[in-house]
């Protein structure tokens, strides 16, 4: 059994001025309340929820006595994870300040502090009564609801002055429960910086991504827009392009592989990346433009929607430890040598010559099937019915499956 979680912004309608001066005042008294608890936690060296609110909680009831009380609540759980997560960054020498500010407010909700009115307006208990707050649902917010995701109790608000209306933060849980033993066929994917390398029966599929080529293109465009015109707003605008060029591919590549899992009834072997993947990765690279592209990859963060894709759709996942699974002969298991071409290696024993990528996920498969009690690849000789597909972007991209992509006009290589 695991959970997965999902946060859906939800927008009002636009409010009339006497609703809006309410919610303005309600933030207000909130951003006061929060301040005052993360400086008195810090100051303190206090994190704990249950212990800011024990100290804090009939001081600032008395203060703020026309204030519902779960305000206070909420404030005290708001508080504790400001805290903790600059704690967090003060440690890794990541923090921007001395203390953590309070900047940004969203105002946490409790199930005391909201009710819904069906599923297409809400009540906020405020500190000048309930008040209705008409919803405008998109498709994203149905689609949760009528797919079985349950809605939780606690969401946050924030208010968008330029509109004047509420952006209300919904999470949604839903629980899902996969029987590894009713998988029959096995999915082994290796993450790499420019491609994706997905093992579906006897096929390889290179699934081209162009991460590499996003990068470096939107490094060379942030040095020359900024050396033009030194502003930070232009940075922070190119960066966020970057990040959902990026996040769309990393959607599409998940999605193509649950799917596929799903449809031939398959478990998906993963790498056990570990947290520090990218600075493991950059120990002893000098090149500047390298290391900006190793930690740009997201390994993880691909690796990380794979998973979730599959977990969503009741796909069964594993995850091994990647370690040698690009240096090991899949067959012999001898230390592979370099071969004639880029990323190309052979083995001295057996002869058998590969891709570092389709090397890796037939490791990976091997791995999972040995810690299964399962056979094995092969020893000797290595499978000559093996084939390698490349794709790029725009052969895969548009395809919800990996059995749906037309097999003509593809680059093949056999090995």
């Amino acid at each position: 059994m695991s959970e997965l979680t999902r946060t859906v912004i939800v927008p009002s309608v636009k409010l009339s001025e006497k609703k809006f001066r309410v919610f303005k005042e309600l933030e207000e008294l909130y951003r006061q309340i929060l301040a005052e608890l993360v400086d008195y936690g810090f100051r303190n060296n206090i994190d704990s929820f249950t212990r800011l609110k024990r100290d804090k909680y009939r001081e600032l009831r008395r203060r703020f006595p026309q204030l519902p009380s779960h305000y206070i609540h909420t404030a005290c759980q708001d508080a504790s994870t400001r805290i903790k997560s600059f704690n967090k960054l003060r440690k890794k020498g990541l923090a921007k300040s001395e203390k953590p500010e309070v900047s940004r407010v969203s105002i946490w909700l409790d199930d005391h502090l909201w009710r819904h009115i069906g599923y297409t307006a809400i009540l906020i208990y405020t500190h000048r009564g309930w008040i209705p707050v008409e919803l405008v649902p998109h498709k994203l917010y149905w689609r949760y609801i009528n797919n079985g995701w349950a809605l939780r109790t606690q969401p946050k608000v924030k208010i968008d002055c330029k509109r004047k209306r509420l952006l209300i933060h919904f999470v949604f849980v839903k629980t899902t429960s996969t029987g590894k033993d009713g998988a029959k066929r096995v999915i082994s994917v290796d993450v790499n910086e420019n491609n994706i390398a997905v093992k579906v029966l006897g096929k390889v599929y290179i699934l081209e991504t162009g991460i590499k080529r996003i990068t470096i293109g939107y490094a060379r465009y942030r040095e020359v827009v900024q050396s033009v015109k030194d502003n930070g707003y232009v940075g922070r605008a190119i960066r966020g392009r970057e990040r959902k060029r990026k996040k769309d591919i990393r959607l599409k590549i998940a999605n193509t592989v649950a799917n596929t899992a799903k449809n031939i009834n398959a478990v998906v072997v993963l790498e056990k990346l570990p947290k520090q993947c990218p600075r493991n990765m950059i120990k002893g690279v000098k090149d500047p433009a390298l290391r900006h592209r190793i930690y740009q990859a997201g390994f993880r963060g691909i690796v990380r929607a794979i998973e979730e894709k599959c977990l969503e759709r009741g796909v069964p996942v594993v995850k091994v430890d990647p370690r040698n699974t690009s240096s090991t002969c899949p067959y012999c298991s001898s230390k592979l040598m370099r071969g004639d071409a880029p990323r190309q290696l052979k083995c001295p024993r057996c002869g058998f010559r590969a891709g570092r990528d389709v090397i890796a996920v037939l490791n990976l498969e091997k791995k999972y099937s040995t810690s299964k009690g399962l056979v094995p690849l092969a020893p000797m000789p290595h499978d000559p019915a093996l084939e390698v597909v490349v794709l790029p972007m725009k052969e895969w991209a548009r395809r919800k499956s990996l059995d749906a992509i037309n097999k003509h006009g593809l680059m093949r290589m056999s090995i």
